[in-house]
């Protein structure tokens, strides 16, 4: 199972640029991409490339994680292109952001986009993945469409939104 964990910071401190710090613990089945290279030793699989543009072959990786990066992109539909392209059958990308009532979708300058769930929930159908947004627990005792109702209201009202594309 291959993994690749895009945008897992650079630095060894936040003073000079992101933090490393992934998701994915280092193995020899993750590979970490960023737009630097670390500046600190490491004993990982590292790439440095450009998200928009992913140097892998079409259909040869399992699961990839992009935590608080596609806000930073010039065009996150071209990155959501290229994670469906790159993906295997049944693979999954996580998307992690701020949502736009979030004071945190609007600190970083480095931010050229604000996204809501409803817009990722768009961008990821556009691109031709199966959406899926990680279930809040709710009390299953509630009939479905008051469950669907309470998960939209989390959605608009979280601080950070997750989603799931899954490549069917």
């Amino acid at each position: 199972m291959i993994k690749v964990e895009i945008g897992p910071g650079h630095a060894k401190c936040s003073d000079g640029g992101y933090r490393f710090n992934p998701r994915y613990c280092p193995d020899d089945d993750v590979i970490y991409l960023d737009i630097r290279p670390p500046d600190f030793d490491h004993q990982c699989n590292w790439i440095v490339a450009d998200a928009q543009s992913l140097p892998f072959r079409s259909g040869s990786i399992d699961e990839m994680f992009a935590g608080h990066v596609i806000e930073h992109l010039e065009d996150p539909i071209r990155f959501l292109k290229e994670c469906e392209r790159v993906l295997k059958r049944g693979g999954m990308v996580t998307i992690v952001t701020p949502n736009f009532l979030s004071k945190n979708a609007y600190l970083d300058r480095d931010h050229k986009h604000v996204f809501n769930f409803i817009k990722l929930l768009d961008m990821v159908k556009t691109v031709g993945l199966t959406p899926h947004f990680p279930n809040p627990n709710l009390g299953s005792l509630f009939p479905k469409w008051l469950r669907v109702f309470l998960k939209a209201i989390f959605l608009l009202l979280s601080d950070e939104l997750s989603i799931i594309g899954e490549k069917e």
